[in-house]
């Protein structure tokens, strides 16, 4: 006797006869290496498996001020590091002002002549977030290689006029087209990079505070070096943007240590970054706000941290010589 087929099973219904929908199926893409732990919105830990071999990096890629719904943002140079920073399996941290947000009906700095032709929509808002979240998700593996979505002082501005966040809005947009761990962060914030090798964890801790003041022409914003380290301590990294200067300078901190009654006096060196921009304000002979202020042009980068492991060897009491890891990192400009 042939079998009778298996009857198709009838979609789920609830009480009242409605059809459960199923969730959608987010696309897994390129997943990295390493795992984000979100604790809350200001603290992020960024565990990564560290194999020491010779030439071996972790990277990681500080965007800042990219504003990128704006007409002068430079995309083709955010595609490119972001295409990059896939390659290297970085992790990739924004501090805020992604979004540019000057085009809305409440702005007064709004001008339609100065915004992109698909912005040109009465849900302005909507057509910003989808705009910026469809060119991230169209390079392979940016998105989920991002960890950290911060917030500057553009988006912060357009959430206290409009009661809409929209740090969280875009990521929120940007993880439903591809799997992710990326999070809105918050205008400040931790972001602690932890380096696991041979059972042993090598912490990167980097502090970012999108930025407050107007910067300088003179200083270019390096006096915020000097107030931030008044009321942070803790950090291997201060990170810094809004003004759009770029510059890296590096200080230290004393700490007196105590081991066993023996005092010793330690030095700890911390980097003040400042990011930069993707924007190019400039306008030569244009009577755009930066020339009217007699600013002048500001540089057009962002930054690498490249983090590696040194080993040195110390004599204990024993006699035998011992080796032990000690975590190094540089910055570099990122163009």
């Amino acid at each position: 006797m042939k079998r009778k087929p298996k009857p198709k099973p009838k979609p789920k219904t609830s009480k009242i006869g409605e059809i459960v929908v199923p969730p959608p199926q987010i696309p897994v893409g390129i997943q990295p290496p390493w795992k984000v732990t979100h604790h809350g919105r200001n603290v992020h830990v960024v565990d990564v498996p560290f194999v020491q071999t010779s030439g071996k990096s972790q990277w990681i890629l500080l965007l800042a001020d990219n504003h990128t719904d704006n007409p002068s943002a430079d995309r083709k140079m955010e595609e490119r590091l972001l295409r990059e920073a896939v390659e290297k399996k970085a992790i990739i941290c924004s501090i805020g002002d992604t979004l540019d947000l000057m085009g809305g009906k409440a702005d007064k700095r709004q001008n339609k002549a100065a915004m992109r032709s698909s912005l040109l929509a009465s849900n302005y808002f909507d057509a910003v977030i989808e705009d910026a979240a469809n060119f991230y998700a169209s390079i392979p593996g940016a998105v989920e290689h991002w960890a950290v979505l911060g917030e500057g002082n553009h988006e912060s501005a357009y959430r206290n006029k409009s009661e809409v966040c929209p740090v969280q809005n875009l990521a929120r947009a940007m993880k439903s087209r591809v799997q992710s761990q990326l999070q809105a962060g918050g205008y400040t914030g931790w972001i602690v990079i932890r380096l696991n090798i041979n059972k042993t964890i090598l912490p990167f801790t980097l502090y970012y505070a999108h930025g407050a003041s107007s910067g300088g022409q003179q200083s270019m914003g390096i006096l915020d070096a000097k107030r931030t380290l008044a009321y942070v301590e803790g950090c291997d990294m201060i990170c810094m943007s809004h003004t759009h200067d770029s510059n890296v300078a590096g200080t230290a901190r004393l700490k007196l240590d105590s081991h066993n009654g023996l005092y010793q006096v330690k030095q700890r060196h911390v980097d003040f970054c400042r990011i930069g921009s993707t924007k190019n304000e400039w306008k030569a002979g244009e009577g755009s706000w930066i020339v009217e202020k007699g600013v002048g042009p500001k540089p057009i980068r962002q930054k690498w941290v490249r983090l590696w492991v040194q080993w040195e060897s110390h004599k204990p009491r024993s006699g035998m010589h011992r080796g032990r890891p000690r975590l190094c990192w540089d910055v570099i400009d990122a163009q």
